[in-house]
């Protein structure tokens, strides 16, 4: 008896753990609704109850726990603004952020469909409405043919479709990521989460059921948010990696002796082990090209290798090997992360800058100071700043005098934080060092760039260091940078002439030297040096100009009087920006050719005042004077507006209370035009009138003249 009850409560405590289960909840956004997805076994009721601006889903589920975790990750509209669960066995409860409603439905028997769309709840239904009136089934009035259908049924349509769907669909969700968004297709082989007593599968279910049919609908059901599948390498862990065990505690010269004295072994045989050992202590010690040529050693390729050659290769200030093998690893918690982000080059957006840094200061000392201001010129580029400065202090400590490389990743920080005295001291710094070769002219350059930025001057020592920097540097991989320095350089300096004598005299300056000498020139240059230089541009100089450099030119040559050629930079067949600004320059240029109705129809969308002064010019050549005063008074220039009025014959529309000289004109005219008081019954009060009208028409006339004369 005991052990019947025994056994009854154990039935029914695994009866009542297999009834509890988590559910998860799923988002996704559509044009209109926001959708949430959750997946229930089948057969399971739940009820959607509605309040203003919320809703509570139920399920029928004893001790169901609603996992939550992902939902907002794909929501952009604000339309739900808290889903949680109280505890759980309670309901599911949802605060909207609009004024909206939710709706749902029963999708394929497993997922529960909750929409939540603007509006206002719909009103129940009413009893009245008769129930859904279901076709009968056609009877089958033959017993034989009935028998003989029966017959011909196959084994598995004799079987739920339903159930293997369900099946199928269970099995994909549990055997990937439990995100529906980040799902990850696990390799071919056994799945861990299949249960080992599943139901029976049929060995022809290809032939029978389309698999495909249960992502299908899961693409419908959550829409365009499902992103595509993409195959991502795994992560190297820490100890996978292992770098830091790459070097004993010995000093190096005994470790290096002692693994170059055991590689060989009998009759000359490489041991593959002390060889790929012998490269970790190189690299680990910054030996980049003394690591590449150990790994030469070993004939076939050795696991590990790799990383130990990509690494070697940075060390040695070489690309990295194709494939890379920290290649899409920044996302990674590991040491990877940070050779991922030293032999890319940049910064993605999904790396771990917390766990980087970490894996930095791990580094040993040597190799801080070694990729330290590197590591902080990514981050820059980056906007990273603070990130920046916590490696570029980490390197601080470990450096008794500052480097070249720091020095110029800290003028690079100084510069992104807009601090221009402190970036240009730390590049001098690095260009008056006496051990930087490379990093010298390096550092110059960035010099004269930020000089160039800021429109400001370069000394005559600079430019004289830039010339020597061409001689020295000249067949070097920075030559054509180094020349480019110093043309631009020049151009600061207003040696426009030597400047562009070197840009068609050499080919390697490229574009952006041509464009940045092309705009100083149109800003600074006196009219004749930019006319003899802007005039005898080159037709593929012309088309390589930049939209910002061929507007600029071609407003100073339309402002000196030379239309053809500003009409020529402005129509240019590439250029899609600056859009009004080049229609005014066209527009001006047509006035310069005395073509108004040509200026009109290039400002016809234009409502800038730039555009309708250049519009009252047009009206002007069209002796149109009256809507060119009326154009004019618009845009604020009352002592325009009058004069042309004035030409228009027009005084009567003169603003008289602007206080302008065609004003007191206006008034002058109107008093002189009145006669004079007469009374003839008295002849010497008459007399005196005159003489006192005669003295207030001269004071008049001269006060006239006094505002019209400048």
């Amino acid at each position: 008896m005991i052990r019947t009850i025994f056994l009854a409560g154990a039935l029914s405590a695994a009866a009542s753990l297999a009834q509890a289960r988590d559910v998860t909840v799923r988002s996704g956004e559509h044009d209109g609704y926001t959708r949430l997805v959750a997946q229930v076994p089948t057969g399971t009721d739940w009820v959607l109850s509605h309040k203003k601006n919320a809703a509570r889903l139920s399920v029928e589920l004893d001790e169901v726990t609603f996992d939550t975790r992902s939902v907002f990750q794909r929501l952009t509209q604000g339309r739900l603004a808290t889903i949680a669960q109280s505890e759980p066995g309670s309901a599911l409860e949802m605060q909207f952020g609009c004024d909206c409603v939710a709706s749902a439905f029963l999708y394929k028997e497993t997922m529960i469909v909750v929409d939540i769309a603007p509006g206002t709840t719909l009103p129940p239904l009413s009893p009245d409405i008769p129930p859904q009136v279901l076709p009968k089934a056609e009877k089958v009035k033959d017993p034989l043919l009935a028998q003989n259908l029966k017959q011909l049924e196959l084994p598995l349509l004799n079987l739920s479709a339903q159930r293997y769907e369900n099946q199928l669909s269970t099995l994909l969700l549990r055997g990937a990521d439990r995100e529906i968004v980040d799902l990850q297709l696990a390799p071919v082989g056994p799945r861990p989460t299949v249960a080992a007593n599943g139901p029976f599968i049929p060995s022809d279910l290809n032939a029978n059921v389309n698999v495909t049919s249960v992502l299908d609908g899961l693409n419908e059901l959550l829409g365009p948010s499902l992103p595509q599948l993409e195959k991502r390498p795994p992560c190297i862990s820490n100890a996978d990696l292992g770098f830091e065990t790459w070097a004993g505690t010995g000093p190096f010269p005994e470790q290096v002796a002692s693994l170059r004295s055991s590689m060989f072994q009998e009759f000359d045989h490489i041991d593959k082990k002390k060889v790929l050992k012998l490269a970790q202590l190189y690299a680990y010690s910054g030996f980049g090209a003394e690591a590449l040529q150990a790994l030469d050693l070993l004939g076939n390729q050795t696991p590990g290798a790799d990383q130990i050659a990509a690494i070697a290769r940075y060390l040695d200030g070489t690309p990295a090997p194709k494939p890379n093998p920290f290649a899409d690893l920044q996302r990674c918690e590991s040491d990877a992360a940070l050779w991922a982000v030293l032999t890319e080059g940049k910064l993605t957006e999904e790396a771990d800058l917390q766990v980087i840094e970490q894996s930095f200061v791990r580094l040993p000392d040597h190799l801080r100071r070694h990729v330290g201001p590197t590591l902080a010129e990514i981050l820059t580029d980056a906007d990273h700043l603070e990130g920046a400065r916590r490696v570029l202090r980490s390197v601080d400590r470990v450096e008794t005098d500052a480097s070249a490389d720091t020095s110029q990743a800290k003028a690079k920080v100084a510069a992104a934080e807009g601090d221009g005295p402190k970036s240009e001291a730390f590049l001098n710094q690095v260009i008056e060092s006496s051990g930087a070769e490379l990093e010298a002219p390096l550092a110059l350059a960035r010099l004269v760039d930020k000089r160039w930025s800021d429109r400001g001057s370069v000394s005559p020592q600079e430019l004289e260091l830039a010339a020597s920097y061409i001689h020295e540097f000249h067949r070097s991989d920075i030559g054509p940078q180094m020349l480019q320095t110093q043309i631009v350089a020049l151009s600061l300096g207003h040696e426009f002439d030597q400047a562009m004598d070197l840009l068609q005299a050499h080919d390697t300056g490229g574009s952006e030297a041509l464009n940045r000498v092309t705009l100083v020139l149109a800003e600074r240059a006196d009219d004749a040096t930019f006319l003899r230089r802007a005039l005898t541009l080159t037709p593929s100089q012309k088309q390589a100009l930049s939209t910002d450099t061929a507007v600029a030119a071609a407003e100073r040559l339309a402002a000196l009087g030379f239309a053809n050629a500003a009409l020529e930079l402005a129509s240019r067949s590439q250029d899609r920006a600056r859009r009004l600004d080049r229609a005014r320059i066209r527009a001006q240029a047509a006035l310069l050719q005395g073509r108004p109705r040509q200026a009109m129809l290039e400002l016809a969308d234009d409502p800038s005042d730039a555009a309708q002064v250049l519009r009252g010019q047009a009206l002007q050549m069209t002796e149109d004077y009256e809507a060119t005063a009326k154009l004019l008074r618009e845009i604020g220039q009352g002592e325009k507006a009058d004069r042309y009025v004035w030409l228009a014959d027009r005084p009567e529309t003169v603003d008289e209370a602007s206080g302008s000289k065609f004003s007191a004109i206006r008034q002058t005219t109107q008093n002189l035009s009145a006669p004079p008081e007469r009374t003839p019954d008295k002849p010497l009060a008459d007399a005196q009138s005159l003489l006192d009208d005669s003295a207030q028409t001269r004071e008049r006339i001269l006060d006239l003249l006094a505002k019209v004369t400048p």
